[in-house]
């Protein structure tokens, strides 16, 4: 209760300050909350005063360039080089034909359509062996026979290998000496098939 008291009746004293006091001594009002964001009538600007250029500055630089850019460089940034950093639009001269498909394809980098055909069939010669040997250990070397080349093999290979029958027939691409090992022994007899036998 106290404190409310105290706070009206300084209310009261700073109106009358405003009012009455200033009025009195002919002074422009300047309340005493705020001192620090009013000015004093002796530090506005004239409207007469001449223009000075240092006081926008206040001690502080703007970001502006200090040097002209030339047109070369504009250029350079804009457009490039051709022996440096080439931004134009030029036409490509790594593109290839495969000859397997007739897609075109980079230079030096696989066709993606033959490699998109290979992951497909790998996915599902993959999901074939799942369904086969489950999680079970793998102990022997997993063998993969496509319809129609069962009867190409003896009876020591089936013995020697985990075989997975496939149902369909073998793709052109999927060659017949991929199922040779790499690093074949001296005793195992490795043979070389010719480009007519692919396939």
């Amino acid at each position: 209760m106290a404190g409310h008291m105290l706070k009206c009746l300084a209310d009261a004293l700073l109106h009358f300050e405003y009012v009455y006091l200033n009025a009195l001594l002919r002074q422009p009002p300047t309340p005493q909350l705020i001192p620090l964001l009013v000015q004093p009538s002796q530090q506005l600007v004239r409207k007469d005063a001449p223009f000075d250029i240092n006081s926008i500055f206040d001690g502080f630089l703007w970001g502006v360039p200090t040097c002209r850019r030339s047109a070369e460089k504009r250029m350079m940034r804009k457009y490039g080089a051709p022996k440096w950093h080439n931004k134009l639009i030029l036409p490509r001269k790594d593109i290839k034909v495969c000859g397997a498909c007739g897609h075109y394809h980079e230079d030096k980098c696989l066709c993606p359509n033959c490699y998109s055909k290979v992951k497909a069939e790998t996915t599902v010669l993959q999901e074939q062996m799942i369904q086969e040997l489950g999680i079970k250990p793998v102990e022997k070397e997993v063998a993969i026979l496509y319809q129609g080349e069962k009867n190409q093999f003896n009876d020591e290979f089936f013995k020697d290998n985990t075989v997975i029958e496939v149902e369909k027939a073998r793709p052109k691409w999927f060659s017949k000496n991929l199922l040779q090992k790499s690093n074949a022994s001296v005793n195992i007899e490795t043979t070389t098939i010719k480009p007519h036998d692919l396939g």
